[in-house]
């Protein structure tokens, strides 16, 4: 089991406990923390989180050249460790 620790823009921080075998997006929507989304596929981009901490695996997609290398696609990464994320600014 996986934390994902996830920083809102308001200075909260949501704390989700998952197993990870889902995306990062559906986690977030699992636990009712809504963001930014729309291919599902890894093309759009509107899904991107930074990754303050930890490790993820992205699952097979076209990852946008632009990605700098903290940033991750929410709908295609899954956590394989702790993870501390929040929206890209």
């Amino acid at each position: 089991m996986f934390k994902i620790e996830f920083d809102k823009n308001n200075g909260e921080t949501e704390l989700l406990y998952v197993y990870g075998d889902e995306s990062i997006l559906t986690e977030l929507e699992y636990h009712n923390v809504l963001i930014n989304h729309n291919c599902r596929q890894g093309h759009c981009g509107d899904c991107i989180l930074h990754l303050i901490e930890g490790e993820v695996i992205h699952q097979e997609s076209l990852i946008p050249l632009s990605l700098s290398p903290k940033e991750i696609l929410a709908c295609q990464s899954r956590p394989i460790t702790d993870i501390k994320v929040k929206i890209r600014e």
